[in-house]
C-alpha cells in the first residue's frame, strides 16, 4: 500500500467533489501530479503540505505511491487549497504569477523595493518561511525572475491567509524593509487610530 500522510476523519459523511454539499458541509476532491510535483508539494518533512492545509483550513492526504492528494473540507477550504497547490507547483518551475483575480478574501499585496527583495527573502528563503510559520500564511514574490533579471523599482509580494495572519506577516515584512531603508514606511507617519472594525493604528516614536 502507498504511504498516507494525514490525520483524516471518517470519509463516509462527505459529499464527493462537492456534489450536494451546502455551505459549511464537508466535501472532497482528488488531484494527481507527477513525481516532482508530489515531492515539492509534500516539502521537506511534510512542511509544505502542512502549511497549505493550515492556511486553507482543508485537510490534505498525500499518497506518494500514486502521486495523488485528497483534499477535504468545506467548499471554500477546498478551493483555497487547490489554489495554493497550483501556486506551489508554479513556484517549482519558475516565477509565480499572482494578481487581484486570485483574491478570495485571502490575499494582501505588498510593494517591496527591489533592493530589499534579497533581504526580505533571507538566506535560502528563511525569512519568508519564518514569516509563514509564525503567521500561518503563504507568501510569494510575483513574477520575480531573480536578481539578475531586468531591474524593477518595485516587486510585489503576495501574502495569502486569514486576515489577522496576513496583517502580522505584512507588518513584519514592512519592519524588515524599514530596517534596510529607514523612513520608507514611517516617513511622515502621524498619530492615527483606525475607525473601522479592522485596520492598523499608527503612533510616531
Amino acid at each position: 500500500m502507498g504511504r498516507k500522510r494525514s490525520d483524516r476523519p471518517d470519509r463516509s459523511q462527505w459529499y464527493p467533489k462537492g456534489e450536494g454539499a451546502r455551505d459549511g458541509e464537508q466535501t472532497w476532491d482528488q488531484l494527481r501530479f507527477d513525481d516532482a510535483d508530489t515531492a515539492f508539494i509534500l516539502g521537506r518533512g511534510g512542511k509544505t503540505k502542512h502549511k497549505i492545509a493550515r492556511v486553507s483550513g482543508a485537510t490534505l492526504e498525500l499518497q506518494e505511491r500514486n502521486n495523488t492528494v485528497d483534499i477535504s473540507g468545506t467548499g471554500e477550504e477546498c478551493r483555497k487549497a487547490r489554489k495554493y497547490i497550483s501556486l506551489v507547483q508554479a513556484q517549482r518551475v519558475g516565477p509565480v504569477h499572482v494578481d487581484e483575480t486570485y483574491d478570495d478574501g485571502d490575499l494582501t499585496m505588498l510593494d517591496v523595493p527591489s533592493t530589499c527583495v534579497g533581504f526580505v527573502t533571507g538566506a535560502q528563503g528563511n525569512f519568508l518561511r519564518a514569516c509563514e510559520e509564525e503567521w500561518s500564511t503563504l507568501m510569494f514574490f510575483c513574477d520575480y525572475h531573480g536578481p539578475t533579471s531586468v531591474s524593477k523599482a518595485i516587486e510585489r509580494l503576495a501574502i495569502f491567509g486569514w486576515r489577522e495572519g496576513r496583517a502580522g506577516a505584512e507588518l513584519k515584512v514592512m519592519a524588515a524593509i524599514e530596517t534596510k531603508i529607514p523612513g520608507h514606511f514611517t516617513k511622515g507617519v502621524v498619530d492615527a487610530i483606525c475607525q473601522e472594525d479592522w485596520g492598523t493604528d499608527t503612533l510616531p516614536m
